[in-house]
């Protein structure tokens, strides 16, 4: 069995039991052939697989496959449509900023949730300090204001604005994170897509997991029991005897 993510995790084409993290691949499984259930990595190899548990995000996966996809899959997954996220980390020079953990703004400033990072953990503080993260819808319809530099300083600008932040306040430090697709846009088609790229997938043995393959909105509980659900879907279709052995595996490990 394999599992296909940011890294590949190889066994035998019948796995017999889980493969274990000594023989996890550092190549990422990038050209998947799902009609021969193989996948070629990027250090030239081709290996093959079973069952291929895929958590890629669903259009990057299909993309992948090339013109081994049919048509309408290939048309469906560029139907898939999402929001992105560019987070705007802050390390404030003054503790206890406030008690809130989220806080979310309609309209009038840049950012429209500020995660408080300080409250979450308070080892995301710097000593008499506290942690803050703003986070910025964005796509092709809304793109970013501005870039860089520029986009911190429109940050920091209307967190003092809607008082978040004191005129006096010293930034300790500041740098951003972008997460392209990080929010599935469920418009009218997104149902039909997704079945019929899963309906394709699941011919050829691949199961999708996660809020990207699946391409759902997940929170982290949905996400783990995703994953409990590929990993029983893997070993129901591996047979009895391996789903056996894959199970005793996990349970000694």
């Amino acid at each position: 069995m394999w599992c296909a993510s940011g890294t590949t995790w190889p066994a035998s084409s019948r796995p017999a039991a889980w493969p274990s993290p000594s023989r996890r691949s550092s190549a990422c499984s990038v050209w998947p052939r799902p009609s021969k259930r193989t996948v070629r990595l990027d250090d030239g190899r081709t290996l093959r697989y079973d069952t291929l548990i895929s958590t890629m995000a669903l259009p990057q996966f299909v993309a992948a496959c090339g013109e081994e996809a049919p048509d309408d899959v290939r048309a469906a997954a560029r139907g898939l449509r999402s929001t992105s996220v560019r987070c705007v980390n802050l390390g404030i020079a003054r503790a206890n900023i406030t008690d809130k953990h989220w806080i979310y703004y309609p309209e009038d400033t840049v950012f429209h949730r500020i995660f408080v990072q300080g409250n979450a953990s308070p080892y995301c503080n710097a000593p008499g300090g506290f942690g803050l993260t703003c986070e910025i819808t964005y796509s092709a319809s809304k793109p970013l204001p501005c870039e860089g530099e520029a986009l911190i300083a429109r940050v920091i600008d209307d967190c003092r604005k809607v008082g978040m932040l004191r005129e006096d306040d010293r930034i300790l430090c500041a740098h951003q994170v972008d997460m392209p697709g990080a929010y599935v846009v469920y418009d009218h088609a997104r149902a039909a897509h997704v079945a019929c790229i899963r309906q394709w997938l699941a011919g050829h043995r691949v199961i999708l997991a996660g809020r990207y393959a699946e391409w759902e909105y997940y929170n982290s509980d949905h996400a783990f029991l995703a994953g409990k659900r590929a990993a029983e879907a893997a070993l129901a279709q591996s047979g009895p005897r391996a789903g056996q052995a894959a199970l005793a595996q996990a349970a000694g490990a």
